[in-house]
């Protein structure tokens, strides 16, 4: 069993994971976990872009979570990349 490596770090008891962080592959709990939107688009005739419903999950730590947000410019692009913490599993 994998355990969350931010409650392991911060000399917490050892907590279950409940998925890995898709940036770095650390172990997340409920409580560390961060729920981001991924759009996924498919190409239609005449190359028209189409997003795909509903949108697919993405699993962030808060520490790539918050690296990701800084690293994106403000205004450029930010639809695609704004997080929105979704409710999580167990809570």
């Amino acid at each position: 069993m994998v355990n969350c490596l931010d409650c392991t770090g911060d000399g917490h008891r050892d907590r279950p994971a409940v998925g890995t962080c898709r940036h770095c592959g650390a172990g997340v709990c409920a409580d560390h976990v961060v729920v981001v939107e991924d759009r996924l688009t498919r190409i239609e005739l005449l190359n028209r872009v189409v997003a795909v419903e509903p949108p697919a999950r993405r699993l962030r730590c808060h520490r790539c979570h918050t690296a990701h947000e800084a690293a994106t410019p403000r205004g450029v692009g930010r639809r695609a990349a704004r997080a929105r913490q979704e409710p999580t599993v167990g809570k």
